[in-house]
């Protein structure tokens, strides 16, 4: 079997878990368990994060569902995303896009999580792992196997979402997620958009930066397909750092 073909089984088993699972993220009393609260630090501190990060620069191509823009990128060493692009509406589309990349590579202390108690959830024999409960305001809930965060669900103002790692790139560092499926559901547990992304790193002096993002999103009777293109990728200076973040 290929790695596509594998891909694509994998995303089709998520989709049929999701839709038979019920709501996963019904708020309960939670009691700490040590063990478990190991369990999702430890899988944590696995995947690769930009450690003592001094931000960076780099040219955009940009194709948003057709549409080409060419521009610049700068992220600072505080996380703040600065995009320039020809077409403004790509350029804010492209600013949501890389400000959620960045967060999720932030080291842990730059981007903290909630303090909440940790569980385990009731033991099954489920293909993405073993069941984690966290008692914070979001209901979050995780699935890990291999000491790696496969499944992440948690409550949105509207609804709730559920991240789905298909695919890891191993480095000397800890792991990349490379392919991941995202579904946000309606308050009534109704599928209303499906994104999946595949990204592609670069190693710049110890840091992995993003190479390219094809991302597909599915919703309504329409598919949008996009790709971000990162090129001439540059650390900024160790002054950089001194910049406020507004």
């Amino acid at each position: 079997m290929t790695r596509r073909s594998r891909w694509i089984q994998s995303l089709f088993f998520t989709v049929l878990l999701l839709a038979f699972a019920g709501d996963p993220l019904k708020a309960e009393e939670i009691r700490d368990d040590p063990e478990a609260r190991a369990l999702l630090e430890e899988a944590r501190r696995r995947v690769v994060v930009w450690d003592r990060f001094p931000g960076f620069e780099a040219t955009l191509d940009v194709d948003h569902d057709g549409k080409r823009s060419g521009g610049e990128l700068t992220v600072l060493p505080s996380g703040k995303v600065e995009v320039t692009l020809q077409d403004r509406e790509a350029a804010e589309w492209v600013g949501g896009i890389l400000k959620s990349l960045v967060n999720h590579r932030l080291k842990t202390e730059t981007h903290k999580h909630e303090e909440a108690p940790v569980a385990f959830g009731s033991e099954d024999q489920h293909p993405l792992g073993r069941l984690v409960k966290k008692g914070d305001r979001f209901s979050s809930t995780y699935r890990i196997k291999d000491r790696q965060i496969l499944q992440v669900n948690q409550k949105t103002e509207k609804g709730w979402l559920s991240l789905n790692v298909l695919e890891y790139v191993q480095t000397l560092h800890g792991f990349l997620p490379r392919q991941v499926a995202v579904f946000q559901f309606d308050e009534k547990g109704v599928l209303g958009k499906s994104t999946v992304f595949t990204d592609e790193y670069i190693e710049v002096e110890r840091f992995w930066l993003p190479e390219s993002r094809v991302i597909f999103v599915a919703q309504g009777a329409k598919i949008e397909i996009s790709k971000i293109h990162f090129q001439k990728h540059r650390l900024l200076p160790k002054e950089a750092a001194k910049v406020p973040a507004s």
